[in-house]
């Protein structure tokens, strides 16, 4: 009996037979390059001409290093090589300080990247963070560029540290900021039975902060939504990472500080020092991370907890990608770890029932 059905589904003959069960790498990287081109054209908006310079030079040096490492040391292309290398270029001179030297910034990202590709072959950023390791190199370097925490520890023992932030002139005010937290107090927040002083909108929209990166927190929480959402990346490290992160901001922090019992400030923890940014766009980067689901889970827990060792209470302009670079010198160890389970089932269970049916 013919099955209809069959026939009607193979009538048609495609050249893309194939269905993939996730976005493909280039698909992936073309978005994220999307996403980060709004933080790059806020930039402009703004008038951050510094800014626009050092974010150029980061970029040139990375594209550059990695047309050097295709014509001269290897000698032949990767499909996603110019995809890769935009990215690491964007990320890179957005987490550079606006007042670090921008021919400082092209030779130490260039030559940076360079002895990475070389040293670690191909496939170099499966294996560590090249944003990272730049932005580590260029705080060795030139360390007054990055910028320091005001708060003091009478500050930090408040309830609301951002709020001192605020006050003490340290956040930029956008001018609208006053009419929209009036308006959101008006509206929203009123039904909740709270309020919101002046000074949280332009948190989240434009703090100011010299480094870019740290800036454009509710564009980060957009671009965020729009990768999840739409399955670009997985959401499951940066979920376990910032929840925590945040618990131990929340609970342990007071506890260090002496401040108020659990009342930790997790806002200063993720809108002040970049958190959001790089939890998106670094933390998990392409082959650094494990790929079974406890892996994954263990992981973002380690990274929450080696994230609050270093970076403490949110007021670090660098301890993110020192924190990242330390994750992908503990990630190799939990793969090897996985292949050795996967193998070890494999033994038990698979290789008895290829042997049973080979014997039937």
């Amino acid at each position: 009996m013919v099955n209809l059905e069959l026939k009607k589904n193979c009538r048609k003959v495609s050249l893309h037979p194939f269905s993939f069960a996730g976005w493909s790498l280039g698909t992936v990287s073309l978005v994220t390059i999307g996403l980060l081109l709004v933080q790059c054209a806020m930039l402009f908006f703004t008038g951050s001409i510094d800014a626009v310079v050092v974010l150029l030079c980061a970029l040139s040096a990375s594209v550059l290093s990695e047309l050097f490492d295709i014509y001269v040391l290897r000698g032949n292309l990767h499909l996603h090589a110019w995809r890769i290398s935009v990215i690491q270029g964007l990320l890179t001179g957005l987490l550079i300080p606006s007042t670090y030297p921008p021919a400082g910034v092209f030779l130490i990202v260039f030559f940076t990247m360079i002895i990475l590709r070389w040293s670690l072959g191909q496939f170099s950023e499966s294996w560590t963070n090249s944003t990272a390791v730049c932005v580590i190199i260029l705080y060795f370097m030139n360390s007054s560029c990055f910028p320091v925490s005001t708060l003091s520890l009478s500050d930090l023992q408040a309830r609301n540290a951002a709020l001192a932030l605020i006050q003490n002139g340290s956040v930029s005010m956008i001018g609208s900021d006053s009419a929209v937290t009036e308006f959101l107090n008006r509206t929203i927040f009123k039904l909740a039975g709270i309020s919101i002083p002046d000074g949280y909108v332009s948190l989240l929209w434009d703090n100011g902060s010299i480094i870019p990166a740290f800036r454009f927190n509710l564009i980060t929480i957009v671009s965020s939504l729009v990768l999840v959402s739409f399955d670009f990346i997985e959401a499951l490290i940066p979920v376990i990472f910032l929840f925590v992160y945040s618990i131990l901001v929340r609970f342990v922090s007071p506890l260090v500080l002496g401040g108020v019992p659990l009342q930790g400030d997790i806002i200063l923890a993720l809108f002040t020092s970049g958190t959001l940014f790089s939890t998106l766009y670094i933390l998990q980067w392409y082959g650094t991370t494990p790929i079974s689901l406890w892996g994954k889970i263990i992981y973002g827990i380690c990274a929450g907890i080696v994230a609050f060792l270093i970076m403490g209470f949110g007021t670090s302009s660098v301890g993110y990608v020192f924190m990242v670079l330390i994750m992908n010198l503990v990630s190799p160890v939990m793969q090897i770890m996985e292949d050795k389970r996967i193998f070890s089932k494999i033994r038990k269970r698979v290789i008895p029932r290829l042997k049973r049916m080979k014997e039937v």
